[in-house]
């Protein structure tokens, strides 16, 4: 059986959602904000009940499908709480994308509320599979101190991580944060 496919820029539905930090000007790019190419096909389910009995045995795969098929309201009601815990039991079974999803989820308050370190806890399961998706989403996290600390150096090593995967437009933001920054009376400020 052949599954409709809805194709999904994982790092870009994270990226271009963020906002700018209080206070950044606004003739600067929001950090990360740029999409990147990292993409995965995510399927929905034609067929949700063979698709719930499957994810109630332990497919992972399945469990993903359902959560986008419930999150896109394809054939079904749309419920992102109902997408939001399915992702959650498909993270649980080892699915990096779906670790993704899930603190996308609860990053920007899709069915469940809001909480950012939840969301980089998601982000950071993710990375630790290896899932460059996962790692970026977490870099910043860490740049911003959304969910984590502010942890620069984190964020580097996080965004050379996506950067080694293929992550070009990551590699630029892994050497931004690991050069030294200058102190603000650099910058024409005065030091007092």
């Amino acid at each position: 059986m052949r599954f409709p496919v809805v194709v999904l820029c994982v790092l870009s539905l994270a990226a271009c959602k963020r906002e700018r930090p209080s206070g950044q000007d606004q003739g600067e790019p929001a950090p990360s904000a740029s999409v990147i190419s990292l993409g995965i096909e995510v399927g929905t389910c034609p067929d949700v009940a063979a698709c719930e009995k499957e994810c109630n045995a332990g497919s992972a795969d399945r469990c993903r499908r359902l959560a986008m098929t419930y999150s896109f309201g394809t054939g079904v009601d749309k419920d992102e709480a109902k997408a939001s815990a399915l992702l959650e039991k498909a993270c649980q079974m080892m699915d990096p994308s779906s670790c993704v999803f899930a603190g996308q989820m609860y990053e920007f308050e899709h069915g469940v509320p809001k909480d950012d370190a939840k969301a980089a806890g998601y982000y950071e399961r993710a990375c630790d599979m290896k899932w460059p998706p996962g790692c970026y989403n977490l870099a910043i996290m860490y740049e911003r101190g959304t969910g984590v600390p502010v942890d620069r150096s984190k964020a580097g090593d996080l965004y050379r991580m996506a950067c080694t995967a293929g992550a070009k437009q990551a590699c630029a933001k892994a050497d931004e944060m690991h050069a030294p920054q200058k102190p603000p009376f650099l910058d024409g400020g005065l030091p007092f």
